[in-house]
């Protein structure tokens, strides 16, 4: 099913207002004094390690704010010391800031109840449960919203946000941060100029294990934390600390729960996919069937520790069917145990790997190294291989590279990815990378692979844009409920 056709059956929802809040608007004038110099205000949700640190910079997604010098006017985080740890980057960056007078809030519900503090726009950096309602509620008040990948917790809640987004005119962008890379522009020139021939397989591969083999014993939250909304609209979960084993259920951990997070495909596929879909215009269409080959669940409640899974994707313009192919965790026979897999959920050594048998025979075939995590494109006539952020391609044979199609993408000195959402904040006639129309359809396709995860089958699911159409039961997996008082009203 084309995209569009999708829109105008699928959008559930797509109208309800949420908290029964009203639209403030964004307002003509406002906009207008933004495109002039005006500083963007920003309000930041979620004050963890993907907001900001110093001294590694691909994590600190304020950074190019402050360095552009935006205004934070908010600071939301149910945790005091991220909202803390927070003041003290962005005095590093601004230093004339006073960053004592900035108001900060454990529930960016209370945010929103005073108008949003007086923010044009949101930075989302919280876990995946709080992804769609935070952005719903800014986007309502006319906010534009950065959210951190996955763009939502389940597919019914991108549908709303994309939807809502149209509605309100505001500029979106999702945290894909590769996206604006180099690499992945050259990636997209070269195969769209026909250097590896049509391309029908391409094999993504992962070295993350976000899962859990038994679940931690309950411990006190951190002292002065809101823990009723770090749970939001989640049911309340016990807190748990982190150990020599695993990092805590805050502030990682959650990856590895489903109603939390989205697992190892969801906290590392939208990045390592983003290429795929860029590259090959797969947001044009809807794959036509998603199928797990290879299932391996942790405890109860958490999300998988091993998965193969495979989708289907008709022709585009110019470009024949093709099937992605998504390996994560460790191979059969390795266990998943602390010799094997870190704290993080990473294989401590690549040979533990589920890695595709096509890339382990590319490299010995062709004498390249292809990592331990990434994108392969095969090709009729060659291979290339991406990173997971945009980065280190790699071509098999590898005088391919010799080839040097033309640049035909766009390029901004200067540029990176939180640069690139501002620019459109103050020219929306230029869209961000990854806004909504083009992260919708990516996070969908990513979250079919929780769908089919959900069921614990080895099983083939066939999709027509809307829902799956060969089991009802896989469509429950589609939507999430919400915790009374978070819940969704009309």
């Amino acid at each position: 099913m084309k995209r569009k056709e999708f829109l105008s059956l699928g959008l559930m929802a797509g109208t309800l207002p949420l908290f029964n809040i009203g639209c403030a608007g964004f307002g003509q004038s406002r906009a207008r004094r933004i495109a002039a110099g005006d500083r963007i205000r920003v309000a930041l949700i979620g004050c963890g390690g993907r907001m900001g640190t110093i001294t590694r910079r691909i994590y600190g997604i304020i950074h190019s704010v402050c360095q552009k010098n935006e205004k934070i006017v908010a600071l939301v985080d149910p945790d005091p010391r991220m909202r803390e740890k927070i003041k003290g980057i962005i005095k590093h960056w601004q230093p004339t800031e006073d960053v004592d007078k900035i108001p900060c809030f454990s529930d960016y519900r209370e945010l929103f109840a005073q108008g949003g503090c007086g923010a044009d726009a949101v930075m989302i950096s919280t876990p995946n449960h709080h992804h769609a309602l935070a952005a719903l509620m800014a986007m309502r008040l006319g906010m534009h919203v950065y959210v951190e990948k996955p763009m939502a917790l389940t597919i019914e809640e991108v549908r709303l946000m994309h939807a809502t987004a149209k509605e309100y005119g505001v500029v979106t962008q999702v945290g894909n941060h590769g996206h604006s890379e180099e690499g992945m522009r050259r990636l997209v020139e070269y195969v769209g100029a026909g250097v590896i021939g049509q391309v029908h397989d391409v094999y993504s591969y992962d070295d993350r294990l976000n899962s859990m083999r038994y679940r931690p014993l309950a411990a006190s939250a951190p002292a002065g934390m809101d823990w009723n909304s770090w749970c939001g609209p989640a049911p309340v979960c016990d807190y748990y600390a982190p150990t020599k084993d695993h990092n805590g259920l805050h502030p990682h951990d959650w990856h590895s729960w489903i109603g939390y997070g989205n697992g190892s495909i969801g906290n590392m596929g939208t990045h390592i996919i983003d290429p795929v879909f860029w590259a090959l215009n797969l947001g044009s269409v809807y794959p036509e069937s998603v199928e797990a080959t290879d299932l391996e669940f942790g405890c109860e409640g958490s999300w998988t520790w091993r998965n193969t899974i495979h989708w289907k994707f008709p022709s585009r313009p110019g470009m024949d069917p093709v099937t992605l192919h998504w390996f994560d965790g460790v191979k059969d026979g390795v266990p998943y145990d602390s010799e094997h897999v870190d704290k993080i959920g990473c294989c401590r050594k690549r040979e533990y790997q589920n890695l595709p048998p096509a890339v382990l025979e590319v490299e010995r075939k062709y004498g390249v190294e292809l990592g331990a995590l990434g994108s392969l494109f095969v090709g009729e006539k060659g291979f290339i291989r991406i990173g997971p952020h945009g980065d280190a391609l790699v071509f098999a044979p590898k005088d391919l590279y010799k080839t040097k199609p033309p640049k035909t993408i766009p390029r901004e000195k200067g540029l990176d990815h939180q640069i690139d959402w501002l620019r459109a904040i103050r020219n929306p006639d230029r869209p961000a990378g990854c806004n909504f129309d083009y992260s919708a359809p990516l996070a969908e396709t990513v979250l079919l692979g929780n769908v089919v995860a959900r069921l614990g089958e080895k099983k083939k699911l066939l999709w027509d844009g809307v829902q799956v159409t060969n089991d009802a039961r896989a469509n429950a997996y589609l939507k999430t409920s919400y915790r009374k008082g978070w819940e969704l009203k009309a």
